[in-house]
């Protein structure tokens, strides 16, 4: 089970994200709802470790997940808001990037790059591609190690509709399979359709329900 335990974040006095406590069991999809500035980026970037909550816990079947490298890499996929690539380097050079810090070896596994539409684009420089590959590039960083935990932060905006539907498909059969997620959009569709519960953050404040 994954527990997120009284997590707050203030910058510079101003609390953005009071207490927020969540489980995820097996299976489940927790849906974030609110709108921009209401603290759902800010959420998933404590989970990610991205940035230290000022208190709470983030806890993996009863462990601090703190400093773990190994969980953050291996067990937690993220796509953030903003996509973190590296300009200078070719998409395949990025997922081997990416699979070296994860710890793994081997030939690239061809699912993330078969469902991402990334075949033909693997000598593609990154600084070339549009907004929506970039995305697409963003993804396949994350299913690369076959987490079994998801963070996606508006993961679908600027794919195409069909690579939308291709993802959104396999989030099912990732759920259904054990799979546990946090599906951050502001598309209601995508929360009905994935998500077993759903909280919407107003000025840092969850409520159940979106």
């Amino acid at each position: 089970m994954l527990e997120v335990r009284n997590v707050c974040k203030s910058y510079r006095g101003r609390q953005v994200l009071a207490p927020v406590s969540f489980t995820l069991k097996a299976g489940e999809c927790l849906g974030l709802a609110g709108a921009n500035g209401s603290g759902k980026s800010t959420l998933l970037r404590l989970m990610a470790q991205v940035q230290p909550p000022d208190s709470g816990q983030i806890l993996f079947q009863g462990r601090d997940t703190a400093g773990d490298k190994a969980f953050l890499r291996r067990r937690q996929g993220c796509v953030p808001q903003e996509d973190a690539l590296a300009e200078e380097l070719t998409v395949r050079q990025q997922l081997r990037l990416w699979q070296a810090a994860c710890g793994l070896r081997g030939p690239l596994p061809e699912e993330p790059i078969r469902l991402c539409g990334l075949g033909e684009l693997m000598k593609s420089p990154i600084r070339g591609l549009s907004g929506g590959t970039r995305r697409r590039v963003s993804i396949a960083m994350a299913l690369l190690p076959r987490p079994g935990i998801l963070l996606m932060d508006e993961a679908t905006v600027g794919l195409d509709e069909s690579y939308r539907q291709s993802l959104l498909r396999w989030m099912e059969a990732f759920l259904r399979n054990g799979g546990r997620a946090v599906w951050c959009s502001h598309r209601t569709e995508e929360l009905e359709r994935l998500c077993t519960r759903c909280m919407r953050l107003e000025d840092g404040n969850a409520r159940w329900g979106c």
